[in-house]
């Protein structure tokens, strides 16, 4: 008996764990297990194509918000063309109402919710063995004539390192240089409504052995991202801090992404965090709100002091990439109270802040309740909420134009120090001028129109020079020309952002980059290498404001200076370029 367990993920970038922790603990009883990964933008009538020429006699398919509608679809068609196999659907988007699923889709033979190793190994042994016991499998919804049966849930795997290890050779050769995901424990010990990890109880977790052993292969293998699916990754500190210590003394060029909870952190761990290379860890770190009412009523227990507190000490680090999230449409949290949470949590200056959108999942708190807090959501995947009565859909949209301009401005980390300068100096608050240039965008036509990275910059120029007095659109565009140097090594400047074309300074540039002092002093990694192809490696710019010390000192003085950008050294943490202000030694206009 063959089997073909597929997943359709988000993105090619995504990899499925799911589907080879599947094959892992199910190949030894059958024949031939195999996984095939593909993607929801990948061609329909190709990937029916490439399940259907597998000739499998079961077809297993990972079921979740990003993917279900896909799923159906071509579930449906492959059960017209191969009316003989044996469709099975799990995973989180049919594990809470998997009668009604199988009502609505006569397609579907099997359904299994919860934990999946367990039931679906049992199913397969029943379906190649021909011995069909179904009600001896716990969380298997199955077809008996024409009724519909949904078995009692099924138990978890208590001792997590009795299934497989999913990172086999074919696992590694099959996902690449996609982003490898990883788990060290299984659950959460926390109850957030809005979550699905509400709906179980307990954390368990893998052995610290198992971990290290699969950590080693990843980074021996040499993925490059290693994503922890942990909910609450930091919520066992002993554990955390021994994980983290492993990783900072053994990997050498992979990044490791945690979901973590702030206040959770201590000291101990912070100091071990300080000694990890730049970028070599990431933080996502949810916030979602800032409103002590709403949290009560989400059942989300921390304490902003010491979130806000821990986010300041691991950002001061320069080492750690930070990304905080806010969800717009939580229970009692209208325009007015998001807005507040919004600057207080951008003012912690992550280097990328999600505002994403509540969604009402199955087998939620929030949603079973609903009807409590007066919310309109899509009935359909995602279930996003429409209203609620604190927050109305045009608040919702206002809300999400912002969010596009955060993904487009603040999220690409090319305009750093312009933003920082627009929201602390130009605007009362961060979410005054995000607000307003969105109305800008809007009423022009920009809003959520596809915009080049340069042409980014030419339409916040166009709305500077609506709101701002001239003085200070002319020191904004030296940020934002600053901002696009060290973001892209172009000399194409966005259009409105000039550059002062002055005679004889390509050679002004050669002279300094052949004077030993200046290579010695700003460059001393090059120090051997020719000055001509220095000059291909680094770039010189004229600026009319001090820019660099300016971002220093808080304050910037019209004064002529030249800044030397480094295009062959990134910051680990941000991705810009490095450059240094070298005016002082620089040439001067009509030398020589």
């Amino acid at each position: 008996m063959k089997t073909l367990i597929v997943s359709l993920n988000s993105k090619y970038i995504h990899s499925s764990l799911a589907a080879w922790y599947l094959k892992a603990y199910c190949e030894d009883c059958c024949d031939d297990v195999k996984v095939l990964e593909s993607t929801i933008n990948d061609s329909p009538d190709s990937v029916l194509s490439a399940i259907y020429l597998e000739k499998a006699d079961v077809v297993g398919f990972s079921c979740y918000i990003w993917n279900i509608e896909a799923v159906l679809k071509l579930a449906g068609n492959l059960k017209k063309v191969s009316p003989d196999v044996r469709i099975v659907l799990g995973g989180p988007e049919v594990s809470f109402d998997a009668k009604k699923m199988m009502e609505e889709n006569g397609f579907i033979d099997f359904i299994i919710s919860g934990e999946g190793e367990i039931p679906f190994r049992k199913l397969l042994e029943q379906l190649a063995s021909g011995v069909w016991k179904p009600d001896e499998i716990d969380g298997l919804t199955y077809r008996d004539s024409a009724r519909i049966i949904s078995n009692k849930p099924g138990s978890w795997i208590e001792n997590l390192d009795s299934i497989p290890s999913p990172y086999t050779d074919e696992m590694l050769d099959a996902v690449g240089k996609r982003i490898m995901y990883f788990e060290a424990s299984r659950g959460c010990p926390f109850s957030c409504a809005y979550c699905l990890s509400s709906t179980f109880e307990g954390v368990r977790n893998f052995s610290m052995e198992r971990v290290k052993e699969d950590l080693k292969k990843l980074m021996k293998a040499g993925v490059k991202l290693v994503k922890f699916v942990d909910r609450t990754f930091n919520c066992n500190r002993k554990r955390a801090k021994e994980i983290f210590r492993f990783i900072i003394k053994e990997s050498e060029d992979t990044v490791f992404h945690f979901e973590a909870a702030a206040d959770l952190f201590d000291d101990e761990m912070i100091e071990i965090l300080s000694q990890a290379p730049p970028g070599r860890i990431q933080f996502e770190i949810g916030v979602q709100t800032t409103n002590a009412v709403t949290l009560e009523l989400i059942d989300r227990k921390t304490n902003l002091d010491i979130v806000f507190d821990n986010v300041r000490k691991l950002r001061a680090l320069g080492n750690i990439h930070i990304h905080l999230d806010l969800i717009a449409g939580l229970p009692k949290e209208d325009f007015r109270s998001f807005m507040y949470s919004f600057d207080d949590v951008y003012r912690l200056k992550p280097h990328q802040l999600q505002l994403g959108f509540l969604k009402m999942l199955k087998g939620s708190g929030i949603r079973q309740n609903a009807g409590k807090y007066g919310y309109g959501y899509r009935d359909y995947p995602p279930y996003e909420v429409l209203y609620s009565d604190s927050m109305s859909f045009d608040e919702i949209l206002v809300l999400k134009g912002i969010e596009d301009l955060v993904d487009r401005y603040y999220n690409s980390g090319r305009f750093q120090v312009s933003l920082e300068y627009l929201t602390e100096t130009c605007y009362s608050s961060p979410f005054s001028f995000y607000w307003e240039f969105y109305k800008f965008c809007r009423d022009e036509g920009y809003a959520g129109k596809a915009l080049s990275g340069r042409d980014t910059y030419t339409v916040l120029l166009e709305f500077l020079r609506k709101v701002l007095p001239q003085e200070k659109v002319e020191l904004l565009k030296d940020l934002m020309k600053l901002d696009y140097l060290s973001s892209d090594n172009s000399n194409n400047l966005p259009e409105g952002i000039e550059r002062e074309i002055q005679p004889g300074f390509k050679e002004r540039c050669f002279e300094f980059l052949k004077d030993e002092g200046n290579l010695k002093k700003y460059l001393p990694e090059l120090f051997d290498m020719p000055a001509k192809q220095i000059y291909k490696q680094v770039h010189f710019e004229t600026f009319r404001h001090d820019v660099v010390q300016g971002i220093k000192a808080g304050s910037f003085e019209r004064k002529r200076t030249v800044v030397l950008f480094k295009y062959y050294e990134r910051d680990r943490v941000t991705g810009q370029y490095r450059y240094i202000r070298c005016d002082e030694d620089f040439p001067p206009e009509g030398h020589g």
